[in-house]
């Protein structure tokens, strides 16, 4: 067994019941059997599993880092004072303090819309909810889902019930703060009734001071005629590293949209499986990373078409400079039976130094005969002829190659429903392209007077 993996069995072993203690009988089932997971699997390596060949899972959990299982670091304070890049986009704003909900003093959440820790709150639950936990981020298959569930005490659980539309975004801000290297490991579950609608905005930030690993599992369960979106903008440090699963299960004629932002990051490696299990659903995935430097963004996706009549539209923009790696790996799942399953996946992508790697990898894998699909790659330059064509109207090079680069990025941009958070996302990337964001900490934890 190798020494990144026995030092969580150790710890696992010698505090299990101090992580029961500060957490609750929800979160505390499926531990055990997450740690037999755990053990079985061992952490992937570049070799196997086949999904996380482009990122060192060993590597990127080898370092000691702390962990907060007595939940006595508390980053609630800086929360507080925390200006994240996104805001007064909603009213709806709640905080994850390192691995701790800290509930607002006030928040009017409209009736039939909940938001609860699952720590302080589990009881809570009704059964339509709970069931959930754990069922759909099964522990199996994946390691990192399996470390997560044996050491995540708190998380976030959004209810929406039947029939209640929320056209407000639901915001939550992830901060990791504190006086040493810090491991996280967070829980949300997001359950959308029959015909409910929500749209949640999920912001990743670091102090930048220390290193720090954040874990985060999240399930999602949209009902049959349910609308769920989900947005998430990283602006974390180059210490930072990430690793977020996303689990999605969908019931006829559900909608599912996610959208993944990446501005500043270290290492990042993001999975998401999504099951199109009732008849009519839809999932449309639309992600934009820029990274440089030594940054690693690793997106790895499955789309499964279980049920007949489904669609599913994927388009993901990488734009890398410096001598930072890209990685994305795309795979449709066309089931038998599934007929008339409509897909469309596209990864295009931009090297604008010669240092920078792209890694692309579509797939499809079809077993129904009356089907439309299609997927393609692309991985290039810049257009020398459309910078040549500017600089020779009186365009600086520089200010050229940012306007193409903000141009490609773009097409995803567009791609947002909410208005205000698109205006806002390009500003944000046009900032990111001219060097302006992440300059330093004290920008990021200054006061909102």
């Amino acid at each position: 067994m190798m020494s990144s993996e026995q030092q969580y069995l150790d710890l696992f072993r010698t505090q299990r019941s101090l992580i029961d203690n500060c957490s609750s009988a929800l979160m505390n089932g499926p531990r055990q059997q997450a740690r037999a997971d755990f053990e079985r699997l061992g952490f992937p390596s570049q070799r196997r599993p086949e999904r996380y060949k482009y990122t060192d899972v060993s590597q990127a959990f080898a370092p000691d880092y702390g962990l907060n299982l007595r939940q006595a670091i508390s980053a609630a304070a800086a929360a507080g004072r925390f200006r994240c890049n996104l805001p007064e986009l909603t009213k709806l704003v709640f905080n994850v303090a390192n691995d701790t909900f800290c509930p607002p003093a006030a928040v009017a959440l409209p009736q039939g819309v909940h938001v609860w820790s699952m720590r302080r709150e589990s009881s809570e639950l009704p059964p339509e909810v709970s069931r959930y936990y754990g069922r759909l981020a099964a522990t199996a298959d994946d390691a990192v889902t399996a470390l997560n569930t044996m050491f995540a005490q708190d998380g976030i659980v959004v209810y929406v019930e039947p029939g209640v539309r929320l056209d407000e975004p639901v915001q939550i801000i992830n901060l990791s703060a504190a006086g040493a290297d810090l491991m996280c490991n967070r829980r949300v579950l997001v359950v959308a009734g029959e015909g409910a609608a929500v749209r949640l905005l999920f912001c990743d930030h670091t102090d930048g001071r220390h290193r720090y690993l954040a874990t985060q599992v999240t399930e999602v369960a949209a009902g049959a005629g349910a609308s769920v979106e989900l947005y998430s903008v990283e602006e974390t440090g180059e210490g930072s590293t990430r690793f977020c699963n996303l689990y999605v299960e969908q019931q006829a004629d559900s909608r599912v949209t996610i959208c993944p932002i990446s501005l500043t990051n270290g290492l990042t490696r993001c999975r998401t499986d999504v099951s199109l299990a009732g008849k009519g659903a839809e999932f449309r995935a639309f992600g934009a990373v820029i990274a440089d430097k030594e940054q690693h963004v690793d997106h790895n996706i499955l789309v499964d078409h279980a049920a007949e009549g489904c669609r599913s539209d994927v388009l993901y923009k990488y734009v890398l400079s410096g001598h930072a790696l890209g990685a994305f790996a795309g795979k449709v799942l066309v089931r038998p039976g599934a007929q008339h399953t409509d897909s469309q996946q596209t990864s295009a992508n931009l090297c604008a130094s010669p240092d920078a790697r792209m890694l692309t990898q579509p797939m499809l894998e079809i077993y129904a005969d009356d089907v439309r699909c299609n997927h393609g790659s692309t991985v290039g330059r810049l257009d020398e002829q459309a910078l040549f064509y500017m600089c020779q109207r009186g365009i600086p090079e520089a200010e050229a190659r940012l306007l193409l680069q903000h141009a490609f990025v773009n097409e995803v941009l567009q791609r947002i429903e909410l208005g205000q958070l698109r205006d806002r996302l390009s500003y944000l990337v046009e900032m990111r392209f001219r060097g302006a964001l992440g300059k330093c900490d004290g920008c990021r934890m200054c006061r909102r007077d």
